[in-house]
């Protein structure tokens, strides 16, 4: 049987160009890995907590009356539905 080269180096960039398509498998961490990154995202939670407590404490009253006046939005129009049902029981 007679190799032809051009057929082997084709075989040879099927083969990689398959193997090459996989993801690569996700990092692993260690402990050490884990208490480092556990450090760095209680530091910043305790950084950015007192800005977005104040976001909050500036907002609520707003949010609280959108929601007010959302629920009441709710409830007087299903009020108007039990009255007109009403109405037209009685005529």
């Amino acid at each position: 049987m007679k190799r032809n080269p051009i057929n082997a180096l084709l075989f040879g960039l099927l083969l990689t160009a398959a193997t090459a398509c996989t993801e690569d498998p996700p990092p692993t961490l260690d402990g050490t890995d884990r208490k480092i990154i556990d450090s760095l995202y209680q530091m910043e939670v305790n950084r950015i907590k007192p800005v977005l407590d104040s976001l909050c404490e500036s907002r609520f009253d707003s949010l609280l009356q959108v929601a007010v006046d959302s629920i009441l939005e709710v409830r007087n129009a299903e009020i108007e539905k039990q009255l007109n049902r009403i109405r037209e029981q009685q005529q």
